[in-house]
Formats: structure tokens, C-alpha cells, sequence
């Protein structure tokens, strides 16, 4: 969803970079890519070592989280495509769900305040699952609640850990990278890379290309 669907990874990380400032710690990119595609757990405990002591996770997390949230103020924005592609599986009859490391709660609030909600009927959050991306048990679970088989399945990720975890539940997988691309390990995968989730549902199939 986040850096997918909604453009909000690189609101996350500007707010990351002005809460490292504002405590005055050095900045680490390294440290917000990690999280990407993970849970609230895992992204807490990848937070709490990265931090190494500095401070607590709770103080960096107020700072950060009001930082988001005065952001998150005036809307949320939905990325390029998102309804055209929508709109295009529900005009062919096809299933389709989110599967987020985002709280299932969180994720319907953040879908209703871009305006989006309607488009998707049903959620599976990380809190529905056991261990986070990039396990591959949050897209396991998600065909399991399409009764549908993995293989027969697409995904649609913007984050490394979100395409490890497709990669391994067996699904055709495409990457729309946002603030983090691709490494070569990723790449080698095999999967597909696209510039927009538009141009990646065309390159399957799963939306009439333009002539």
C-alpha cells in the first residue's frame, strides 16, 4: 500500500531525516530503507538496534510520528494509475486485495483519507500475520482469502521486502520501486520491474495497453 498505492514512503522519509536533525542524531538512509515493507514489530526492533542506544525508541517514535501525522494533515496522496487499474480488474472480473505490513485499522484509515477506500473491499494487514515481509506469509494469506492458488496470483510491490515475500509465496511478481530501487540481488530474482503500477499491470496483462 505505502509507496504503492499511496505516496507516502517519501513523506516517511523526509520526516525520518527531520526527526534524526531535530534530536540531533546523524542521518542513516540506510537505516529508513531497512524498514520499508516490514511491520510495526519488525520495523521496531530494526529501529530500536539502529538507534544503538542513542535513544529510546519512544522518543524517537513521538518525534517522528508528529512529524507524519502534521503532514498527513492535508491528504494523503494516491500514486499515478491507481484507479485506472483498479477499475480495469473490477471491469474484467478479476480479484484483487491489499496485503500491508501496515496495521489493518491504520491501512483503512490512511485508504479513506486518500479517498480510495471504496476501490478495495478487503485488507489483509500485518497485524493478521505472524512473522512480516519478507516472509512470505502475509501473500499467502491474502490468496488463501481470494481461494485462490498462489501461482495464479499477481503482486504488486514497491519495496524489497515486499517482493522477497511475493518471490517466495510462488507469485508473478512486479516491483514499482519508489524511494528504495532495486539492488542486483533483487534483480536477479527474475521478477518484473516497472516504472509505474500502470505500466506494470499492462506488462502482465492486466490492463488493455494504449495503442
Amino acid at each position: 500500500m505505502d509507496g504503492l498505492l499511496l505516496d507516502t514512503e517519501r513523506l516517511y522519509f523526509d520526516a525520518f531525516r527531520r526527526t534524526l536533525t531535530a534530536l540531533d542524531l546523524p542521518q542513516d538512509d540506510a537505516l529508513f530503507r531497512s524498514l520499508v515493507g516490514t511491520n510495526n514489530i519488525l520495523g521496531n526492533q530494526l529501529l530500536t538496534a539502529g538507534l544503538a542506544g542513542r535513544i529510546t525508541l519512544d522518543d524517537f517514535n513521538t518525534v517522528w510520528d508528529a512529524d507524519i501525522r502534521s503532514e498527513l494533515q492535508n491528504g494523503i496522496p494516491v500514486k499515478p494509475g491507481v484507479r485506472d487499474v483498479i477499475l480495469a480488474l473490477q471491469a474484467a472480473d478479476l480479484p484483487y486485495i491489499i496485503a500491508t505490513s501496515t496495521r489493518t485499522a491504520k491501512a483503512f484509515a490512511h485508504l479513506e483519507r486518500a479517498g480510495i477506500a471504496d476501490l478495495f473491499p478487503e485488507i489483509v494487514g500485518g497485524d493478521q500475520v505472524n512473522v512480516s515481509k519478507p516472509a512470505p506469509d502475509i501473500y499467502l494469506l491474502a490468496a488463501e482469502r481470494l481461494r485462490l492458488a498462489p501461482a495464479t496470483c499477481a503482486a504488486f510491490e514497491d519495496s524489497e521486502n515486499g517482493v522477497r515475500a511475493a518471490h517466495a509465496a510462488g507469485m508473478v511478481t512486479v516491483q514499482v520501486p519508489d524511494v528504495v530501487p532495486p539492488t542486483a540481488d533483487l534483480i536477479a530474482l527474475g521478477h518484473h520491474i516497472a516504472p509505474t503500477l500502470l505500466d506494470g499491470a499492462r506488462h502482465i496483462g492486466l490492463h488493455p495497453a494504449t495503442c
